[in-house]
């Protein structure tokens, strides 16, 4: 069967967490909610990659340190 989108986000970001030193954060649903609207409006939607996924949860970063 063949991973949902959000599915493969979700998991990409998983990916991210062990790299930066951190556990799987209680708002994980929420922030991949935001990479998904991130990817929607600036990634291609027909090739996105994890770099992608790295750059929306950069933004997402940003967007809560303000």
């Amino acid at each position: 069967m063949r991973n949902t989108k959000k599915e493969v986000e979700a998991q990409l970001l998983a990916d991210i967490y062990p790299v930066i030193g951190i556990d799987r954060p209680k708002n994980h649903d929420d922030i991949v909610e935001f990479i998904m609207d991130d990817l929607e409006a600036a990634a291609d939607p027909d090739s996105w990659h994890s770099g992608d996924v790295s750059i929306a949860f950069r933004r997402f970063l940003e967007s809560v340190s303000k």
